[in-house]
Formats: C-alpha cells, structure tokens, sequence
C-alpha cells in the first residue's frame, strides 16, 4: 500500500521525545479535569472519582501501547486510520477515521468554548459580558477568534507551534502541581467517607464520562512523520505523557475531594469553588489560569493531530486530495489544518460546551476498539517476511476473535440490564479470557514485531477490547444517535466519492502512459543520487557494443 503524500514536499522530522511528551500532556491535561471532576464526584462516584481517572486511565493505557506498536511499524500521520486501512481494509478505516475527526473537531470546539468562562473569572467579570446573545444562540467570539489565531500558529510550522506548546505546558504543569500541594494543605481526608456513596458501579459510570480528559494521547502517533527517531521515540512519547496525565488527574481528583465534602461540591469550577470554600480566594486566580493555559494546549494539539488525520485520508483520495497539499516553505499541510480550524471555529462561536462535550467520547472508543482489533488480527493473519497464513488459520484466529468480542458485549450488556447479576458477569469474563488463552496457545503469529511490540500480547490487546466496549455500554442514548447518522451519512459520501474517487485513482495509475512517466520520474531521482563518478562510468558502460550471444 503506498503511504507517500500527495505533491512534491514531506514534512519535516523536528520533533524529539519532550515535544512527543509535551504534545501529549497538552493535548490530554485540559480542560477537561477541571470541568468533569466536580460533576462526576458529585453526581456519579463521590470520593471514588479517583478511581475513576484509574479506570479511565487503564483503558488509555491498555489503547496506547497497541498504538505505539503500529505507530513504529507504520511511522506515517494518520494514526487509527493508516493502522485500520493497513489490517481491515479502506472503508472500516475510513469509518473509524471519521468519527475521529468529527470528535477531534468537536473537541476542540468544546475546549475552545471554555476560554471565555475561565477568563472572565481571571479578570473578575461576569461570564456573560463575553458571550453576544443572538436568536437564541450564545455568542462566543473569544472561542471563535482563539480558533483562528491557533489555526495560523500551525499553519506556520510545526517546530514552531512545538515551541509555543512546550512552553505553555511546562507552565501548565507548573501550576497544576501547585493546585495539588496547596489543596492537599487544606485536605481533610474525613471528607472522603462515605468513600462509595453510589456503590461501586458509580466508579465505572464516572469511567465513561471522565474518559473525556484522555482524549488526545493518539495525537502524538499522528506525528509520526515529522519525529526524529519514530521507532524509539513514538512509545517513550505516548507511554511518558500518558502516565505524566494519570498521576495529575488522581492526585488533583484526590485534593479536590478531601478538600470539600460531597454535599458541598461545586459541578461547574469546581476547584475555584474549592479553594473558595476553604478560604482561599486568591488561589482561583491560579485555577483560572491553569486552566487558561490546558485550554489553549487542548486546542493546539488537537488541531494539530486533525490536520494531519486529514491529510492522511486525502493523500489515499477518499477525501478530495486537496487537502493532503504540504506547503513549500512551512512543510505543513495548510489545507487540511486551515479546513478543519475553520471548522472547529464555527462551531465553537456557536455551540455551548456542555452539548458539544456529550458527544465527544464514542469517537474515540469506538477508534480505540478498532485499533486493538486491528492489532490482533495483524500479528495472527497477515504475513510478515514469511509466507500468509493459510485460510484455515485465519478463520481460526476470527473465531476467537468473535468470541471475544461477544463475551465483552455480553458482559456491558448484563451490567447495564441486570443489577446483580454477578453469575453472568463472571461467566461473560471467563468466556473472554478462555478465548484469549486459546488464541495464544492455538494460533500461529505470522507477523512478530522485531523492534518494539505490545507486552503480553494477545491479552493486552483482547483486555482492551474488552475494557473500551465496556465504557461504551456506560454512554447515553443520544450519543449513540448522533453516532448513527454521522456513520450513515459518512457511508454514503463513501460510496458516492470515496469510491469512485479512489477508483479512477488506481486506474489512471495503471494506464501505460502514467507508468512510463512514473517509470521516468523514479530513474530520474535515482540519477540524482547517484555520485557523478559513478554516473559517468555508468555512461560509459552503457556506451560499449553489447556481445552477440
């Protein structure tokens, strides 16, 4: 399958492993945490929201290394998209991809709507004095010019945009790491009992919603093109920045809830509250700028990692090829960023962030599902430097492959419909596992990794699986909803112009003519590069009488 882009320049490899960490954490530690933290704990699973993040935390890890395994087979942009199409074919990729963007741009609209909230509280103004009402919608202009002026920043130049990210990161950390050591002097750990007020389903349902927060570690694998050494750097980068994330999302989760007890929790700014409540006024200035600084990080890098998504699904024509176009002098691709930043600033003016934040997290699971499948059938069921698998083989490896897919959905659907019903459960879970270790010690691997591969592979993967289908269950119906109809209308812009479009793609490249010229073009760039010694000699030779037989 050729992965080269579409016109005459590449991008350039800039980034080392503290820009793949930065990306990563801004990215990831957003907005996010200070707006669902007090909603889950105060709704959901109280005290137990850590366990939450944990949760929530273990899914993105458990997705994270089997992106970092296709990530240094396939160091290319494009992420879920290039790692679906490579096992599962153009259009189950080209599903999963589109959710991504559509989350993606969603998400950056969501963050980018929180500006003006978190600015008003800096500057002590009323929130309302920075949104223009207007036939019923709420204006919000700040989130809309933001957009813009992040969007022109990555248009740039990659380094650049890097640049400006790690810096407000490390500020971010920065404070971050303050909010947790000033709350922890104020914490009361008898705030913390009931420890379950809502029982132990209310750490997974707060999962599911929390999960929100981790939205983003897949962006760093979208970078693979323009990373100095992808195959050392990709997993140290995606694996660093995830666990960074995980420890701040516990800790500041633990601060807030011994900090305040349940009654008292705030569902909105919830940490401004906090240190409101324990006579710390002066400290929600700090909230409000770290929180500032988490928005305009989310922002970037999920601009950053959908320009390049785009990019990746033009250069294969199943989006117009446009917008795979790499800019001559900032060796970006501008049209796809400058498309999808317009996009999200539309809709951040427009749309409020608490429904643009409800349907962010089916995308990404839905992905992450996606890719763990992908892993595994790509390690059992296609060749490697050795012959295929023969068919007996993989319809052997798909049968457990289905089971435990279906032990996974039997499972989320038992703990949705049946309150107790613990006999199910285990036998759902023992069902899974059995298959896993059938498929470990019945089928062949026809495609080790020999550089960097997922540990304790099959299981890693199959838990992932399970634990992403799971989350799934926990989501509400509306999201499911917007799900079908984006599907069904990306189905059918897929058979109306990806289709054709990819058609006569691959048959203008098999006309004879094209072939003589790309037969042209790849001798030319090896003359380029052949020293002009040799080249002469070449000559040479090639002027000799060749001998009769």
């Amino acid at each position: 399958m050729e992965w080269r882009a579409e016109g005459k320049h590449d991008m350039k490899r800039v980034l080392s492993v503290l820009d793949l960490v930065c990306l990563g954490i801004g990215m990831m530690l957003g907005a996010g945490v200070f707006v669902t933290t007090g909603f889950v704990a105060s709704t959901m699973a109280g005290p137990a929201v850590i366990l939450s993040y944990a949760v929530a935390g273990i899914s993105a890890l458990l997705s994270s290394l089997c992106y970092s395994e296709f990530a240094v087979r396939m160091p290319l942009v494009g992420g879920a998209y290039t790692y679906v199409n490579a096992v599962f074919g153009e259009y189950l990729a080209w599903v999963t991809v589109a959710n991504l963007i559509l989350e993606y741009i969603l998400a950056n609209a969501a963050a980018i709507r929180g500006f003006a909230p978190y600015f008003s509280m800096l500057v002590n103004q009323p929130a309302d004095k920075f949104i223009t009402p207007w036939q019923g919608y709420n204006l919000d202009w700040w989130a809309f010019g933001l957009s813009l002026a992040i969007t022109i920043l990555l248009t740039l130049g990659t380094k650049e945009s890097s640049r400006f990210n790690i810096i407000v990161t490390l500020a971010h950390v920065v404070l971050v790491v303050f909010i947790i050591i000033a709350g922890l002097v104020k914490s009361k750990p008898s705030n913390t009992q009931p420890f379950f007020p809502f029982e132990i389903r209310g750490v997974f349902n707060g999962a599911a919603l929390v999960f929100f927060s981790y939205i983003g570690f897949d962006s760093v694998a979208c970078s693979a093109e323009e990373v100095r050494n992808p195959k050392r750097d990709l997993p140290l980068g995606i694996l660093g920045a995830l666990g960074v994330v995980t420890i701040c999302y516990m800790l500041m989760s633990a601060v807030l809830v011994m900090m305040v007890p349940l009654a008292a929790l705030d569902k909105g700014a919830s940490f401004a509250a906090a240190f409101s409540y324990v006579n710390m006024d002066w400290a929600r200035y700090i909230v409000a700028l770290g929180a500032l600084m988490g928005i305009i990080t989310t922002t970037l890098v999920g601009m950053y990692a959908t320009s390049r998504i785009v990019a990746a699904v033009g250069r294969q024509h199943i989006l117009p090829p446009f917008l795979a176009r790499v800019h001559p002098r900032w060796a970006t691709p501008y049209v796809a960023t400058i498309s999808q930043g317009i996009a999200s600033a539309v809709i951040a003016l427009f749309t409020d962030f608490a429904d643009l934040a409800e349907m962010v997290s089916i995308s990404t699971l839905f992905a992450f599902w996606m890719v763990a499948l992908a892993l595994i059938w790509h390690r059992y069921c296609q060749p490697g430097t050795g012959a295929a698998p023969p068919m007996k083989h993989r319809a052997m490896v798909g049968a457990h492959m289905g089971i435990i897919v279906a032990a996974s959905l039997a499972f989320t659907i038992v703990y949705q419909v049946h309150q107790q019903a613990w006999i199910g459960l285990v036998v759902c879970a023992a069902v899974a596992i059995a298959a896993t270790i059938s498929l470990h010690l019945m089928c062949k691997q026809y495609n080790v990794p020999t550089l960097y591969g997922v540990p304790l592979f099959p299981y890693v993967p199959a838990l992932s699986v399970a634990v992403n289908a799971f989350l799934l269950g926990q989501l509400q119906k509306p999201a499911y909803e917007r799900f079908g109809i984006w599907t069904g209308f990306i189905t059918l812009f897929y058979i109306f112009y990806s289709m054709p479009a990819t058609s006569y793609r691959e048959d203008r490249s098999a006309l004879p003519g094209k072939a003589v010229v790309d037969s042209q073009q790849q001798l030319a760039e090896q003359e380029s590069v052949v020293p002009p010694s040799k080249r002469q000699l070449t000559e040479q030779d090639s002027t000799q009488p060749q001998a009769l037989p």
